[in-house]
């Protein structure tokens, strides 16, 4: 029943959504919880590891004063740019929270989340869902339950600058009982 109950309450917030803000609050946060992040491996389509440490691990270190940054120093690249987080075993989703850079709000503005089984075939979760760079507490966006999967992919696809930058990336499923 508190499964059910769940899903009716993550759809109904989706579709009062329409025409606002795609992030939604979770304010009783009673029925979710964080998934382990240890044992989580990370790669990126680039990372800055030159001229400062942002490398793509820093979103899963739960410190929002340390940040992924696509490269920039020797070679500058341009959207799309896109992390994979292989979570080693399949997780049903229910949000996934992003935290923005905490001293700089010109990263994406547009993302993309995908889950995959296997990490090669990719399924949409959300696509082009809007991103304020601004807001400095997480964002979360909910996602369908109905399907466990290993990885997760966060594309992000527009923004002010060719570069992006995030402060950490947290996922969230419905509690056991």
């Amino acid at each position: 029943m508190k499964k059910y109950f769940l899903f009716i309450l993550i759809s109904a917030a989706c579709l009062a959504g329409c025409g606002k803000p795609e992030a939604v609050t979770f304010k009783d946060r009673s029925t979710i919880g964080a998934a382990d992040r240890t044992a989580w491996t990370i790669t990126a389509s680039t990372q800055e590891t030159t001229c400062e440490p942002g490398g793509a691990a820093l979103v899963l270190d739960n410190n929002i004063n340390t940040f992924w940054h696509s490269a920039y120093c020797d070679v500058t690249s341009s959207y799309p740019h896109w992390l994979s987080i292989d979570m080693q075993t399949p997780i049903k989703m229910v949000s996934v929270d992003i935290t923005a850079r905490q001293n700089n709000a010109n990263g994406m503005t547009r993302f993309r989340l995908e889950g995959s089984v296997d990490g090669t075939a990719w399924t949409m979760l959300r696509d082009s869902v809007a991103f304020v760079g601004a807001t400095k507490t997480p964002q979360s966006f909910a996602v369908s339950s109905a399907t466990a999967y290993r990885y997760l992919k966060m594309t992000a696809l527009t923004g002010p600058t060719a570069n992006t930058f995030l402060a950490e990336i947290n996922v969230f499923t419905a509690k056991e009982k």
